[in-house]
């Protein structure tokens, strides 16, 4: 058993999940807030030997450092490699403390909101229409920035109904090419495709400078990544284009507050991927990787 596990924060995990987990451990404190500085970080967890964060807090070094009971970390978001996650896994891993994460426990709902914005936008449901006249699948293009697994399974979402796909990633899947999943070059992508689904690691800014003037007009963003992977001059320049239509979640918006005030963007309140599914597929990884590493 662990000694004491702490919740640093608000996670994905049911509240039946949260009284699972008191099994695996002597003592568990919850907390329902986001600590707002390290000190605050370290009076919670120092005398912690697990904890469990989302992804929104940064467990650093100084943090690691002030907490030496600390055994096993659990990221309660996914993961990306150490240099998009928040807490400092590498020093860590050094420190010989463990650490788990969340695998696909959200993909169905992105790729629903993805598919389901784009035809709300074709046939102008809900008060917002794309272009005159109304097409189906069939007639647009559709480019996938950033082929891992989620990319790809929205990528093959859009080949069911018939679309057109092409993919930019930093390494190429030459595995997964075929005649309905081609691959172009970034600038040459944006001048192909009608529709652009962003599904980048964290914070990786591929949208800047002259990319959306290359993208061009009458077109749809679709962003479901964690983080700023957009210039937001160059966005909100795009924007003053009505025919454009930016579509994202609560997870992309970051401090750009006045993003939802435009007419021509859509952003759901939420993380898009979060649903009843989401939660009981996150609380059943949670209690299964605490259980694991408790012994």
């Amino acid at each position: 058993m662990f000694n004491k596990i702490v919740v640093v924060e608000p996670v994905y995990i049911k509240k039946e999940g949260l009284e699972e987990l008191k099994k695996y451990c002597k003592e568990m404190k919850v907390f329902k807030t986001e600590a707002k500085s390290n000190e605050e970080k370290i009076k919670r967890i120092k005398d912690a030997d697990c904890i469990l964060v989302s992804h929104k807090t940064i467990i650093d070094k100084e943090v690691l450092d002030n907490c030496p009971n600390l055994k096993f970390i659990h990221l309660c978001c996914s993961y990306y490699g150490p240099q998009f996650c928040k807490t400092d896994i590498q020093h860590a891993t050094q420190k010989g403390i463990k650490f788990a994460y969340l695998q696909e426990y959200g993909d169905n709902g992105v790729i629903e909101y993805t598919i389901a914005s784009v035809i709300n936008l074709q046939h102008g449901i809900y008060g917002k229409k794309w272009r005159k006249e109304v097409n189906d699948l069939t007639a647009i293009k559709v480019g996938i920035l950033g082929l891992g697994d989620l990319g790809t399974k929205i990528a093959k979402a859009f080949n069911f109904f018939g679309t057109q796909v092409y993919y930019y990633s930093k390494t190429r899947k030459k595995e997964l090419e075929n005649k309905n999943l081609i691959y172009k070059p970034l600038d040459e992508l944006l001048k192909t495709v009608d529709v652009l689904s962003i599904n980048l690691n964290r914070d990786v800014c591929l949208i800047g400078g002259d990319k959306l003037k290359i993208f061009g007009n009458d077109k749809i963003i679709v962003n479901t990544s964690i983080g700023q992977c957009y210039e937001v001059s160059s966005l909100k320049k795009w924007l003053k284009h009505k025919d454009n239509f930016y579509v994202c979640d609560n997870s992309n918006i970051n401090n750009n507050l006045d993003l939802p005030n435009y007419e021509n963007v859509i952003c759901l309140d939420r993380d898009s991927g979060v649903t009843k599914e989401t939660l009981e597929r996150a609380t059943e990884q949670i209690i299964n990787n605490i259980k694991t590493n408790c012994k």
